[in-house]
């Protein structure tokens, strides 16, 4: 059987299936090993799943979602993408002089997105050895 590989439209997208599954499979009160040996799929690759840190959906994410009876349409977990566009365009052809402001805003939760997903990362041990010569004197 030949799954055709969907794409996800934005992050968001992935990380509201990553919910669902992880949803379904705490539900079910089964762990990430059981669902990887359920499926074929290692516990790491479910747990990465569940993180939302996929592009796109593949043979071994139909596979889980099958098995967690989840709907692996990305197409059902696209959010809106021009609401919140629409929502700052007419506040800035009422305010066009806060558009500054806006833009910095925007930055700002980019910046901080980045962050959260710099920690969100697991640390190598390049990384932990780094860490701790900067925390000594």
């Amino acid at each position: 059987m030949h799954i055709m590989r969907k794409k996800f439209n934005s992050p968001l997208d992935a990380t509201a299936l990553g919910s669902q599954l992880r949803q379904a499979r705490m539900d079910k009160d089964l762990s990430l090993i059981e669902v990887g040996q359920a499926v074929g799929v290692d516990h790491s690759q479910v747990s990465r799943y569940e993180r939302g840190q996929m592009g796109s959906v593949g043979k071994n994410l139909h596979k889980i979602c099958t098995f967690l009876q989840v709907d692996p349409d990305p197409a059902r977990y696209s959010l809106p993408r021009t609401t919140l566009g629409r929502k700052i365009d007419e506040l800035l052809d009422l305010a066009p002089a806060y558009e500054p402001a806006v833009a910095k805003l925007v930055e700002a939760l980019e910046g901080l997105m980045a962050v959260a997903d710099r920690a969100s990362k697991p640390q190598t041990g390049n990384d932990l050895d780094r860490s701790e010569n900067a925390a000594e004197p």
